[in-house]
């Protein structure tokens, strides 16, 4: 049987009635099913310099492998940021490299904080730390919620 994801109510046709809306594919589950939240891989870092639009459509669970390889590369650029600043001030000439080096420490700091605020606006806050633990219980709050099923009994009928 066709059932909404979001409500579990039985589908005549794409629209429920319960939730009221047009429901595309992927929101037509069968039996009471709960939507899956897979990943097909976890993203690298170079994924952190995809367009704001781009983070968007991403899964919130590859948002948070991304905070964490943006704010791993923004401390590397900051480093870099930092001994160019030494040599500056010992007299070598890095006047082009320190312009770089600033430039590339502002995009790393705005694309974290793009995608901070996307995981904030959908968590409802961003995490200080994302850790391997951090990670890996964020993974099986989405397993232990993906097994229950909708399901509603039907109500016994009443003799009076």
């Amino acid at each position: 049987m066709k059932t909404c994801a979001y409500c579990a109510t039985e589908l005549k046709t794409d629209y429920c009635p319960f939730c009221e809306m047009e429901l595309s594919e992927c929101y037509i589950l069968k039996d009471g099913e709960r939507l899956k939240n897979d990943i097909p891989y976890f993203p690298e870092q170079r994924d952190i310099f995809k367009s704001t639009k781009e983070l968007l459509d991403l899964e919130t669970l590859e948002l948070l492998c991304l905070l964490r390889h943006a704010r791993n590369y923004r401390t590397e650029v900051y480093k870099l940021r930092i001994l160019t600043h030494r040599a500056t001030e010992q007299g070598g000439d890095m006047t082009e490299i320190e312009a770089s080096s600033y430039s590339d420490y502002e995009e790393a700091t705005r694309k974290m904080w793009v995608i901070e605020n996307i995981i904030k606006d959908r968590m409802g806050y961003y995490p200080k730390k994302v850790t391997e633990k951090f990670l890996s219980l964020y993974l099986q709050r989405i397993e232990e919620s993906q097994t229950k099923e909708m399901f509603m009994k039907k109500a016994a009928k009443s003799n009076c």
